[in-house]
């Protein structure tokens, strides 16, 4: 196997896992490793993480020695069955040996040979079905370890020597129908466990398969079909209607409507012309698109996705550290409780079978498994649900910290609006109309590359005013434009530099102050020698702000508007969706301390920003939410990453990290109760092995199913 080191931090799959106590001893020994800084494994993932250089042969060679099998994560992933497949073979196996079995055990049915014939039913079960169990158990016998298997094989070992000791001195009560029915039970717990868990992926591999495999290459002017595997910046690609396109890259030739809801969850269809940016993962509506490759695979809008939810997956929530400690030293005390409940029910006066069967219940209803599922499962769906609406995860810690915020600083520009002027009031002197206006100033400004000129002429396109042609075009830098327009000419600008060219603008300066109040850039309008009005132009407000602010506000948190304009660009956005703290004119560090002195007053804080100037109170806030744009979404370091910009899900963030926490909680505290409970239970000889072993895949089968409910978040407010 090669010595290659570890490149920094990377993950790779791990087989043979059944348990908490699987994964935590696994941890373990990968921490021990020369060169290993932190080590992590996740049970409901089946992957293993490492940070530091350590070499790649010694960390195979640790996961093999202590009983599992590491997937190099260098090599292709050969094609073989997966593991609830495997499961499941081993299920139907046992159950068409153990349903006779059982029949004749529980029926009572007496004929000659009767107790040989179960003997060699459960003798069958043993060497096909429960066979992994033994295996598994003194591997980790040799490496003076326990998990699952040992609680099983222990179990279901002691019930069959028993029987076969029964046979061999001539007693009448024999228990082979033990053997086969909680090798069978279990195999049913983990084969369902093993189900609910893919379906818990689901929503990563969704995002995975937006990309398709195969694509139209374009070379000497032909296209032929190769793995998107080989395809690197540069190349081009042919996308057809109906087909997602495969790479991050510019459009080169055509045009198309595109569909970018599954990466940005922008639910409208854009418009791609050539030169414009398109996204791995968007569906072309109509045209066919030619499209330079800029970022491929990984590299991709998708593919960053994808790797930033798997890592947050990859991370332990701070509740999951209990139950790894538990889990620890969970199957050692529960050989110790097993052969104490032996000895006392001994001591009682008890029979053999009074002595054996509540110690093999209490072995086979104790697996580790609902505890070790119970944080990760919910983790896993969790986040999958959270990208799937537009929330990236990084900080799983986030997740619990979202609950407790009661407070959140929110960015004004980018944040709230969008970053782009925008025309907010038109205001005319006698003699002119609006639309008139609007139009000159459009013609005017039709060639302008300054915002506020383009911002005119969307403003007048978006009216569908008819804008006339123009003729000489100037453009003095900072002060404004002019254009013949017809045999007249227009200019729009500043008013003093419209003063400055000889007219009159006394008439337009109570219009102009009116709009300044307001927090408006002005823009006045000329025809020759005469003022026509002015144009009011301001920072737009990003599409469901006044919801996302409504919504922060249903959940009890106080919204406090921080940002870098003055107080007359703030307060308008403020007062339009009913903020109530303003904090204007703010640098970075005025909003460090504006974080700084919510939470020295007991406030738990969130702060949403665009990342950049936005960074310093972002990582001093206890929850930092940052707004990402399609191609930026890897580019953010806040613990969350809304996509697309949408400001709306700020409250889905706060929303689904509640919801995750809720299911962690339930799921954690079923798992510590059902031991607590059903361990005494067990060992006062109140359950038989084989209700143990059907409540024990219960247990486990119960918090995956509970965490899959994570999957349904949102969906009945979205068809509200």
């Amino acid at each position: 196997m090669s010595t290659d080191t570890v490149p920094g931090r990377a993950s790779f799959a791990i087989k043979g896992m059944t348990c908490a106590a699987c994964a935590t001893r696994v941890e373990r020994v990968l921490g021990k490793l020369p060169g290993v800084e932190k080590a992590s494994v996740n049970l409901a993932t089946e992957r293993a993480t490492v940070s530091g250089e350590p070499r790649w042969d010694a960390v195979f060679s640790a996961v093999e020695r202590a009983g599992y099998t590491a997937v190099d994560p260098r090599a292709p992933a050969p094609a073989s069955k997966d593991e609830g497949s495997l499961y499941a073979g081993r299920l139907r196996v046992a159950a068409v040996l153990t349903v006779p079995l059982a029949a004749v055990a529980m029926l009572h049915v007496h004929f000659t040979g009767n107790f040989a014939f179960q003997g060699a039913l459960a003798t069958a079960v043993l060497l096909t079905a429960g066979r992994p169990f033994f295996v598994n158990a003194w591997r980790l016998l040799l490496e003076k370890s326990a998990n699952m298997d040992t609680l099983v094989a222990l179990g279901t070992g002691a019930a069959y020597a028993y029987s076969w000791y029964t046979v061999a001195t001539g007693g009448m009560h024999v228990y082979f129908e033990v053997v086969g029915v909680v090798v069978t039970l279990i195999l049913l717990g983990k084969t369902l466990e093993e189900r609910a868990r893919k379906r818990a992926g689901d929503a990563l591999r969704a995002l995975a398969k937006l990309v398709p495999d195969t694509v139209a290459l374009w070379e000497d002017g032909a296209e032929r079909a190769v793995p998107l595997a080989s395809v690197g910046p540069g190349d081009r690609l042919v996308v057809r209607p109906g087909d997602r396109v495969p790479v991050d890259g510019v459009v080169v030739e055509g045009a198309s409507a595109v569909d970018e809801s599954a990466v940005t969850g922008e639910s409208i269809p854009v418009s791609r012309h050539e030169g414009d940016e398109v996204l791995a993962g968007t569906l072309v509506h109509e045209g066919r698109l030619l499209v330079e490759a800029r970022r491929v695979g990984t590299d991709s809008t998708v593919g960053r996705i994808v790797s930033l939810v798997e890592e947050a997956q990859a991370k332990k929530a701070p509740m999951q550290r209990l139950a790894d400690e538990v889990s620890a030293i969970f199957v050692p005390v529960v050989l110790v409780i097993a052969i104490a409940t032996a000895a006392v029910h001994a001591y009682l006066g008890a029979d053999a079978p009074g002595i054996l069967l509540p110690a093999v219940a209490v072995l086979v209803i104790a697996c580790p498994c609902a505890l070790g599922l119970a944080t990760p499962t919910a983790i896993l769906v969790g986040t999958g649900r959270a990208a799937e609406l537009g929330v990236l995860v990084r900080d799983v810690a986030a997740l619990e910290r979202a609950q407790k915020i009661d407070a959140m600083v929110v960015d004004k520009t980018g944040t709230l609006t969008l970053g782009q002027p925008g025309v907010s009031a038109i205001t005319t002197l006698p003699g002119t109309t609006e639309a008139e206006l609007l139009a000159l100033a459009a013609a005017a400004e039709r060639w302008s590359e300054h915002p506020l000129g383009k911002a005119i002429v969307r403003e007048a396109l978006a009216r569908k005013l008819d804008v006339p042609a123009t003729g000489r075009f100037e453009a003095p830098v900072g002060k404004g434009v002019q254009a013949a327009v017809g045999d007249r000419l227009v200019r729009a600008g500043t008013l003093g530099w419209l003063e400055s060219s000889g007219i009159d603008v006394a008439t337009l300066r109570p219009l102009a102050e009116v709009r300044a109040a307001a927090g408006d850039t002005v823009v006045g309008v000329a025809i020759d020698e005469r003022a026509i009005g002015v144009i009011g132009l301001a920072d737009t407000l990003r599409p469901g702000a006044h919801a996302a602010v409504a919504h922060l506000r249903r959940l009890g948190i106080e919204v406090v508007l921080a940002t870098g304009d003055h107080a007359l660009a703030a307060r308008p956005v403020a007062e339009a969706l009913g903020i109530q703290r303003v904090l204007a004119a703010a640098r970075p560090e005025d909003k460090v301390a504006l974080v700084r002195e919510l939470q020295t007053a007991g406030r738990k804080v969130g702060m949403v920003g665009d990342g950049v100037n936005d960074a310093p109170a972002l990582a001093a806030a206890d929850l930092s939410l940052a707004i990402g744009g399609g191609t930026d979404v890897a580019g953010e370091t806040a613990a969350m990453t809304l996509v697309g910009g949408d400001i709306s899900r700020v409250a889905t963030a706060i929303e689904v990290g509640q919801a995750t926490l809720r299911t962690i909680k339930q799921n954690l505290a079923w798992a510590f109760l059902f031991n607590v409970v059903a361990i005494p239970v067990a060992g006062a000889g109140w359950l038989s092995p084989m209700i143990a072993s059907a409540a024990m895949a219960f247990s486990s089968v119960f918090v995956v199913t509970n965490a899959l409910r994570l999957r349904r978040f949102g969906t009945r407010r979205a068809g509200e």
